[in-house]
């Protein structure tokens, strides 16, 4: 399963494709909403989408939107600070920072069976 990391904490990042490679992810990795969308525009498909949703250039909502636009059923991993004050889109979760990378596998895991 290929998964796209778009967050643009170098150290969250960086942890999230680790803890994903480690369990045998195929990691794509984005540090901005704006990266995501261009790996999107040239072409970059993925299984997964895991994302922050305060984003520079581009919020997770709007990434999550145009990755679904082209692949309408993509699982969709939200993770953000502000958790209690948002609601997931069909076929999202939404997962409260800080994190463990173990809670983000099994979500992924269950998708992907």
């Amino acid at each position: 399963m290929k998964v796209m990391v778009v967050e643009d904490d170098p150290f969250v990042r960086e942890m999230a494709v680790a803890g994903l490679e480690d369990t045998g992810f195929e990691v794509v990795e984005a540090a901005s909403g704006r990266e995501a969308l261009n790996l999107l525009q040239a072409g970059i498909a993925v299984d997964a989408l895991l994302t922050d949703i305060r984003l520079p250039g581009a919020d997770g909502w709007a990434v999550a939107k145009a990755y679904r636009e082209r692949f309408p059923d993509l699982p969709v991993v939200y993770v953000t600070g502000y958790a209690e004050q948002m609601q997931p889109m069909p076929g999202g979760i939404i997962i409260s920072k800080p994190y463990r990378m173990a809670q983000v596998i099994r979500v992924l895991e269950a998708w992907a069976a």
